[in-house]
């Protein structure tokens, strides 16, 4: 199955979804595949399996790259964090202190699902939202609009 695709077979309508900002590094990994499990220090919790999360690339590509599917958001304890996503986060162990570096608690966010567009987007022509920024973290967003404009 081919999964890159065109911005044209990723048109939506009134849908609600999450618009996640990545590291490049990140990013990739998680469009294509490779990352199946994203860390976040908060994130919503109860977000139906199925919502739609796009991958916004941060610097120096600053585009969305892909979207994937939640399967799920757990919080959990530090340690008990690190066990459950050791293989499938694409993160070294000294980069995961780092980041959680005096948090209890943390986020494994399970995602299926990925594709790639062959085009990445600029957020100006993504969002029904006018969304310019891009978020610090996430930020919900109704459906893209006509991504061909």
């Amino acid at each position: 199955m081919d999964q890159q695709n065109s911005a044209q077979s990723v048109i939506l309508e009134n849908e609600k979804a999450i618009l996640l900002s990545v590291k490049p590094q990140f990013a990739n990994c998680l469009v294509d595949g490779v990352k199946t499990i994203e860390l976040r220090k908060s994130f919503p919790q109860g977000l139906a399996s199925g919502t739609k999360m796009y991958i916004y690339s941060s610097s120096p590509q600053q585009k969305i790259i892909g979207d994937c599917e939640i399967v799920s958001v757990e919080r959990l304890p530090i340690d008990s964090l690190w066990k459950r996503a050791i293989c499938e986060a694409m993160i070294s162990w000294e980069e995961f202190v780092a980041y959680f570096d005096g948090k209890a608690d943390g986020v494994a966010i399970t995602l299926q699902k990925p594709r790639r567009y062959t085009d990445p987007i600029s957020l100006r022509k993504f969002t029904s939202d006018n969304v310019v920024s891009p978020p610090q973290s996430f930020q919900y967003i109704n459906a893209p609009r006509t991504l061909m404009e």
